[in-house]
């Protein structure tokens, strides 16, 4: 095992080359990433609890007719989340419900061994909106929840990747999903290679005039791109991305811990969407008919082409009747556009965000029920989608870009 750390306080980024089994400072890797949080006092207890499934290891060669291994069509659950924009209270009573975390920790619970997890995006930037908490929060402490969030997600996708090794049944699988604020935290990170943190701070965010901010970036030698992605920068903080950076310990350390490896990790492993048994879960839906194809040749669509369908599924507001880029109204999807849409995508429904509807606790059903909005923030209280199904060889879809051209050697980001 060769590995390389980077080390900021209490997190730990980890790339590695290869898998190893070790319990030690290195063990499974997640899409090539760790973060390890100092003092994880709960480890050996889940250790001790999936050695004693180790007999059952080589349990695994079972196979059909066809040389391939059987469905498990053992019931599963799965559980939807919507935008959070930190409301990370919201997310842990969610998840302690239905007994998906070991009491008192935020840690996995293995007996939780048949569920689909999928939250559906926007993670970052609280806006003021009411939280949950069991307490009352102070601002400072509303304002840490984004980096919560991101931590819990980066425990879970580590809690089931050691699960699958040493749980020879364990099936559990997480699909966390791009948003659009979260995609703007990520490209906002990119100004970090070439505009230090006084410059930021002392020009970027100070400057109001843009044509005056465009020349000083210019002077500065950015080129056109780095220009528009500064002008992104900008924006990003306007939406939340301060309140983002300041529960980060400030852009100082919010720019560190992005640049160490957050960044990267979230980039490899955020979806563009999911179908589980015929819903397509996504942050959105395209607004675009170009895009209405499966989830799969989404994946191996060219680069540039792919950033469109990217930026329609997780900005598109047509099927709310909204121009996503003016803001005006528009003419909302038919009900027959809405089935070539579902037909597109292989599936029967759809289960989005993005766009709060309704401040009460329950979700927004449309187009007779082929279209129900979870975007709950902003209302403690409210629900998540829960359903059961028993599965099949077609239940789901969810391929990352980077898995699908990782075959042909295509360097290209997941996103």
């Amino acid at each position: 095992m060769s590995a390389q750390y980077l080390q900021v306080k209490e997190w730990t980024f980890v790339k590695e080359n290869s898998v190893s089994s070790s319990w030690g400072p290195v063990t499974f890797s997640t899409c090539g990433y760790l973060l390890k949080s100092a003092g994880d006092s709960h480890m050996d207890s889940i250790k001790a609890n999936l050695l004693n499934n180790a007999d059952n290891l080589n349990d695994q060669s079972v196979k059909d007719d066809n040389g391939r291994p059987p469905i498990d069509d053992r019931e599963r659950t799965i559980l939807a989340v919507g935008d959070l924009h930190g409301d990370y209270f919201r997310l842990l009573r969610y998840l302690r419900e239905l007994n998906f975390l070991l009491p008192g920790t935020t840690k996995w619970n293995p007996a939780a061994d048949r569920v689909d997890l999928i939250f559906i995006g926007d993670y970052v930037d609280w806006r003021g909106e009411p939280l949950e908490s069991s307490t009352e929060q102070s601002p400072y402490e509303a304002l840490e929840g984004p980096r919560h969030i991101i931590e819990l997600i980066v425990s879970i996708k580590q809690d089931m990747e050691r699960l699958r090794h040493f749980k020879y049944d364990f099936d559990s699988r997480f699909y966390p999903i791009l948003g659009n604020h979260d995609l703007m935290m990520m490209e906002s990170a990119k100004v970090i290679n070439y505009l230090t943190p006084s410059f930021i701070q002392n020009t970027l965010l100070t400057t109001k005039n843009w044509p005056i901010l465009r020349l000083q970036l210019s002077n500065k030698g950015l080129n056109d791109d780095q220009i528009e992605e500064s002008l992104g920068f900008v924006n990003w903080w306007c939406q939340g991305g301060e309140g983002t950076a300041e529960g980060f310990g400030g852009l100082d350390k919010w720019a560190e811990i992005m640049h160490a490896g957050a960044s990267q990790f979230l980039e490899d492993n955020l979806y563009l969407g999911v179908v589980v048994n015929g819903r397509l879960f996504s942050h959105s839906v395209p607004d675009s008919r170009e895009f209405w194809i499966p989830m799969q040749n989404l994946a191996e669509l060219p680069e540039s082409s792919y950033l469109q369908a990217r930026e329609s599924f997780i900005w598109g507001r047509k099927v709310w009747g909204y121009d996503y880029q003016s803001g005006t109204r528009t003419r909302q999807f038919t009900d027959s556009e809405m089935t070539d849409m579902l037909d597109g995508f292989g599936c029967n429904s759809c289960v989005i965000g993005h766009t709060p509807l309704s401040r009460d606790t329950d979700h927004v059903k449309a187009y007779d029920d082929r279209v129900i909005n979870i975007d709950v923030h902003g209302s403690p209280g409210s629900k998540a989608f829960v359903e059961t199904y028993t599965p099949n060889e077609n239940s789901i879809q969810a391929p990352l870009r980077s898995l699908v051209l990782r075959s042909s050697e295509v360097e290209c980001r997941v996103l």
